[in-house]
């Protein structure tokens, strides 16, 4: 069987003749299509062709440099499918012990192709198996176990069976195919001669050269795209933002603190309380930073709901213009020990979530 894997420079000159192909198709229409350059405006002509070619040039210029941009791509994807076709083919078992239908001797296997899967059908390996006594049929089977079974053709007319007579031609075989019910009569001619090689094109070698970027067109092309594509999402970004000037003067106004800027802020107001000892365990950090902490009351007048209320009302009231947040499971008491979690907000879109 004839590898489906070809060399590299032979699917680079297929990804150009598609290439070729897809920009005069482009040419075309912008031929066919005719515009009126001519317009009035204020009582005076106005002639748009400039306007028009320049309108033509940039979609070429950007359908060049699109194919050039997925070039690579492609041609992997290619190299790998016919790659993973030469695999199986080579890989592929035969299945065993196949009989034959007329005497049920053993057959043994002759030869096998390749059966490329359509509409969504995975691709298999047929295996063609001859009786050792040239009995007929012959016996196909995928490499999946599942036998080929040939349907017999019928009549076009009254779709009763047909009796088929075979005659070899100059070019391949004639068939034909008479009804034994009504006798229709159809002939098939198959063709198996050498095909005609592909026309040469002409025109190919210069439109390759005008629509196939080189390396250097084509690097500059992804790189321009890349930077217009940056100034694009920086319009935005600041369009979004004076937008919502609002939210973001809040987020300008809060203090981004450290862990240990943090605790600057929060002990002394704690101690103040009555709340002693703070100390923050070791923090989890993912896309926000949460620290587990543990603090003690010192004021023996209050229950375990009041302790509760007054250290989150503080916490919350402190951390209002800031960048932390006490955890929305709250605080646990427990013989005068009160636990949870902090967190800090780093990142500018969670910090838009958290001033809204």
């Amino acid at each position: 069987m004839e590898k489906h894997l070809k060399s590299h420079q032979e699917y680079i000159d297929e990804y150009d003749k598609l290439t070729v192909y897809r920009c005069r198709q482009m040419e075309e229409l912008h031929k066919n299509t005719k515009l009126d350059p001519m317009v009035k405006q204020n009582g005076e002509d106005i002639d748009l062709s400039p306007m028009i070619d320049a309108f033509k040039e940039i979609r070429m210029f950007y359908l060049t440099g699109q194919c050039y941009e997925n070039k690579n791509k492609t041609i992997r994807e290619w190299e790998e499918k016919d790659k993973a076709r030469d695999d199986l083919y080579e890989s592929a078992k035969e299945p065993e012990n196949i009989s034959c239908l007329t005497c049920g001797h053993l057959m043994f296997m002759t030869s096998k192709t390749f059966d490329l899967g359509f509409d969504k059908k995975q691709n298999r390996v047929m295996f063609f198996y001859d009786c050792p006594l040239k009995h007929m049929p012959r016996r196909v089977f995928y490499n999946t176990g599942e036998e080929y079974i040939i349907k017999p053709h019928v009549c076009s007319k009254c779709h009763s069976t047909v009796t088929e007579d075979h005659k070899k031609t100059d070019a391949g075989i004639s068939i034909t195919r008479t009804c034994t019910k009504c006798s229709h009569v159809e002939t098939e001619d198959m063709d198996f001669s050498v095909k005609k090689e592909e026309k040469i094109d002409p025109d190919f070698p210069k439109d390759r050269a005008r629509f196939c970027l080189s390396i250097e067109e084509g690097e500059k092309f992804i790189d321009d795209k890349i930077r217009q594509e940056g100034m694009g999402k920086l319009v935005n970004e600041w369009k979004e933002k004076d937008k919502n000037k609002e939210l973001y003067d809040k987020i300008a106004q809060l203090k981004k603190l450290t862990v240990l800027q943090f605790e600057e802020l929060l002990v002394p107001l704690l101690e103040k309380n009555k709340y002693l000892k703070f100390h923050m365990k070791d923090p989890e950090a993912g896309r926000d930073v949460f620290v587990p902490f543990i603090v003690y009351d010192s004021d023996d007048k209050r229950d375990e709901r009041s302790s509760i209320l007054a250290i989150q009302k503080l916490m919350k009231k402190t951390l209002e213009s800031t960048n932390w947040r006490l955890m929305s499971e709250g605080v646990h008491y427990r013989l005068g020990m009160l636990n949870g979690r902090l967190r800090a907000y780093e990142k500018e879109e969670d910090l838009l979530k958290l001033v809204k």
